[in-house]
């Protein structure tokens, strides 16, 4: 005879067993969980050269307290700290978002084309990812906003669409 005696299955067993399979499924192994969380060099470097251009465009980007000017503060280390900030659903259209913008933006493109190609992407397609990858540099000029709000996201995404058809308007055979 065993000595293992059977409880009666109660909400307590039922919480604690359910709470216990849902921690073991959070941990995950640690190579799933880096691969989520690391930034390829080639997304890093688009994105700071996005978050330079919101440094300067429309006008420069405010200090909100801090020391240096926001040209300072495009640093992969400040990016890095903004991306570990945001839930994986923000980090999956930040990808989305740069996906969208990689065949049209370069790393070596000047602000105002930046801008503008930003702009014709607006007038093209949703803004979700666009403006996920915008409230990300946003946060990584300034730590003080959530890099999964979006508010001031769709205010400078505006700003771009409009430069766009401004500057196509302007364009020789522009309407």
């Amino acid at each position: 005879m065993s000595s293992f005696t059977r409880r009666p299955f109660t909400r307590r067993f039922a919480l604690g067993a359910g709470l216990a399979g849902a921690a073991a499924l959070a941990v995950g192994t640690p190579s799933a969980v880096a691969a989520e969380t690391a930034l390829r060099p080639a997304d890093e470097d688009l994105l700071l050269h996005i978050t330079g251009t919101i440094a300067v465009r429309p006008v420069p980007f405010p200090a909100f307290g801090e020391p240096e000017p926001a040209g300072g503060r495009v640093t992969a280390a400040r990016l890095r700290q903004a991306w570990h900030r945001l839930p994986a659903p923000g980090r999956a259209e930040v990808l989305d978002g740069l996906r969208a913008v990689r065949p049209v933006v370069a790393v070596t493109d000047d602000p105002e084309t930046v801008v503008r190609r930003f702009g014709e992407q607006v007038t093209e397609h949703r803004t979700g990812g666009l403006a996920a990858v915008v409230a990300l540099c946003v946060a990584t000029l300034a730590p003080r906003f959530d890099p999964a709000s979006r508010p001031g996201a769709e205010l400078w995404l505006d700003y771009a669409r409009r430069f766009a058809v401004r500057m196509s308007a302007a364009a020789p055979g522009g309407g």
